[in-house]
């Protein structure tokens, strides 16, 4: 049971080329790039997604092959006009192809948004009867689902007998309680929560995970894992 696709999150990645191609974003702008025992001053295209100035070189590449990557998503009538996809990462391109790209990605990113939306909407509220629902009360850093699973590594998983604990970098274990691996195409160790979803079906529960990974190309990749059971609780 999925609402949350991996075709959903690439018209929500689309909001990252429209980033790159706003107008308002023509501009340079120098760059402190931190890399150990040495520091670079860049001035690279204001495109690019950084704090206070700093960045380190992975983030940069990272933003510019993963752009690369969304761009192949476009439409072939919008994708035969692009003269340059390296230019087009970086934000330029024609202002005919800025237009018919931003004007495609508006109601892709709309849907997408609003989908996203009304599913944790419905996650948070599929918590109840669950032990972990009732734990939020009680819980100091920690009062819903989607904080506790909002920008978060898995650091592993490990299942002992009928049970599957999901430790995560916030310094929490999740406990699934009788549970059933549905879907499982990766291994779920050292993975980023790119989106999750929360089912209540019949008399069990399904948690549905879109999981993120990067290659030694600093390129993205996403994996669905799903996992059905009885009942979750902080351990």
């Amino acid at each position: 049971m999925k609402v949350l696709t991996k075709e959903l999150l690439r018209d929500m990645e689309l909001f990252e080329l429209c980033f790159a191609l706003k107008d308002c974003r023509k501009k340079t702008m120098p760059v402190i790039v931190l890399e150990e025992n040495k520091t670079d001053f860049l001035t690279l295209p204001n495109t690019f997604d950084y704090f206070d100035g700093c960045i380190e070189r992975d983030d940069i590449l990272s933003q510019y092959v993963n752009r690369i990557r969304i761009i192949s998503y476009l439409p072939q009538e919008i994708l035969q006009r692009v003269k340059d996809k390296r230019l087009l990462a970086l934000g330029h391109a024609e202002q005919d192809v800025k237009k018919a790209i931003l004007d495609y990605a508006k109601g892709k990113i709309y849907f997408a948004n609003s989908a996203t939306s009304v599913s944790l909407e419905d996650s948070i509220d599929n918590t109840v009867g669950l032990t972990i629902e009732r734990q939020f009360a009680k819980h100091a850093q920690f009062c819903s689902v989607e904080e506790l699973f909002d920008g978060v590594n898995i650091i592993s998983v490990c299942k002992k007998a009928k049970d599957l604990f999901i430790k995560l970098d916030n310094k929490e274990t999740i406990a699934l309680t009788s549970v059933e691996t549905l879907e499982e195409e990766i291994k779920p160790d050292d993975t980023f929560v790119q989106l999750f979803e929360l089912h209540k079906v019949k008399r069990k529960y399904e948690l549905h995970f879109i999981l993120m990974t990067k290659d030694s190309d600093l390129i993205k990749h996403f994996h669905y894992v799903t996992y059905r059971f009885k009942d979750m609780r902080f351990v």
